[in-house]
């Protein structure tokens, strides 16, 4: 492993210009947005420049387009053509520059394909993916342990590693603004670091390396006190060893934390030496979860299930949600808005909100479609390929995006987006590769 790592760093000559500028660009996605943007920018340029097909001859493209003409046409609608009373006061330039969240990203899912076609390419992703995220786990390490906290920020302020204090975040979050930012990039590395180490057979000093990364990746997943990255942690064991050992591992991470909760009712430790150790917002998390009528979520779905009623067609347009959930500068005011949120903690609503009921069914739809396909293709074609565990930590990273978006939506986090697409699209090239 550790040959392999140094070798992430040499560009191999035979890779063509497109392929070197987006590993590059993985590699610097974790801690230098910026430079990596401009890297994978140039290389999805390249990539439809050198296609020489069209991309509606490939049909998972189809309603990617189709929802990209939607959206255009929804935000024409509400900005130019029939703006509602309720956003008069609002900046209209917001919901164009917001588009930047979503057209580009759906573009990408036709591009990157390029450069994930094999398996080979999308292994070299991988260990790119794991080399640049080694600083996210320093950032980590040093903000909760060492107290170096930040901001830091250089380029004018472009790179940003926020190390917040732990006692204002409330979980180890590191170069990231947000626990749940940082918690959701270290459960979607999880996978990968489970499955490359499962694949080194022979040399010891690798599976060392693998194993300490494997290790440090999970123990700060508990430490962001994140319940998606802990439910994002069991779904990586689900699909890489099984529904036996997942269950499993469930059982004992439950018997530890009520064992540890046991352990702080009793003896009440309060100093920031033991905080800093145990994950305790995560137990309190865990042990709170409820789905009554007055939970966060639940008053936020509601909320917009009520605006998206209002205009279920064409929706109410790009980063409008907070102005209207606020309902302050609004003529009406959403009925049970009592508590802040800026957009609307589940994916499926949020698109529905903004550009409406059928752009949501359309692009929904076909991710669960997509997933499903790529299921049917790792579980029941194993012996079509000899990656078959990369291919399900793939599938796993894909399906811990799902899940944490039917909560949360970390989506609007630029290098989280960006992620999320490579999968998306790595996942349209597994089906590929594997029929």
């Amino acid at each position: 492993m550790i040959n392999n790592l140094n070798n992430l760093l040499v560009i191999n000559k035979t890779l063509d210009l497109g392929q070197i500028l987006f590993f590059l660009g993985v590699f610097f996605l974790p801690t230098a947005l910026p430079i990596s943007g401009i890297f994978i920018l140039i290389s999805l340029i390249i990539s439809i420049l050198k296609s020489n097909e069209s991309p509606l001859e490939d049909r998972w493209n189809l309603p990617v387009f189709i929802s990209i003409g939607l959206i255009i046409f929804s935000s024409l609608n509400i900005s130019l053509i029939n703006t509602p009373i309720a956003l008069l006061e609002f900046d209209k330039s917001l919901i164009w520059i917001n588009l930047f969240n979503w057209i580009p990203i759906f573009i990408g899912f036709w591009g990157f394909q390029t450069y994930l076609k094999t398996s080979e390419q999308r292994i070299t992703f991988a260990k790119y993916l794991l080399a640049g995220s080694i600083p996210v786990l320093f950032s980590c390490i040093i903000q909760n342990w060492f107290e170096w906290h930040g901001p830091h920020q250089t380029l004018n302020g472009l790179i940003v590693w926020f190390q917040k204090p732990i006692r204002i975040t409330g979980g180890t979050s590191g170069l990231f603004s947000n626990p749940n930012y940082a918690g959701i990039w270290l459960s979607l590395i999880l996978p990968f670091s489970l499955s490359l180490l499962h694949k080194e057979k022979t040399n010891n000093r690798n599976k060392f390396i693998l194993l300490s990364i494997s290790s440090v990746v999970t123990y700060l997943i508990f430490l962001t006190n994140s319940r998606n990255a802990f439910f994002g942690f069991l779904i990586s064991i689900l699909f890489i060893y099984g529904i036996k050992k997942a269950f499993l591992t469930g059982i004992i991470c439950f018997i530890v934390l009520q064992t540890i909760n046991a352990f702080i009712m009793l003896f009440s430790p309060e100093s920031e030496g033991f905080i800093s150790f145990i994950p305790l917002n995560l137990i309190s998390k865990i042990s709170e979860i409820n789905f009554g009528l007055y939970n966060p979520r639940i008053i936020i779905w509601r909320s917009a299930i009520y605006m998206i009623s209002q205009k279920p067609i064409w929706g109410w347009g790009a980063s409008t949600f907070s102005f209207l959930y606020l309902g302050n500068n609004s003529p009406w005011k959403v009925p049970y808005s009592i508590i802040d949120a800026q957009h609307s903690h589940n994916i499926a609503l949020e698109l529905a909100h903004n550009f409406g009921i059928p752009t949501a069914s359309i692009l929904i739809g076909s991710v669960f479609f997509l997933f499903i396909k790529a299921w049917r293709s790792i579980f029941f074609n194993q012996d079509s390929n000899n990656h078959s565990l990369f291919n399900k930590a793939w599938l796993a990273s894909s399906a811990i995006v799902i899940f944490s978006h039917m909560s949360d939506i970390t989506y609007y986090d630029g290098k989280i987006s960006l992620i999320i697409c490579i999968l998306f699209s790595g996942l349209r090239c597994l089906i590929r590769d594997n029929k």
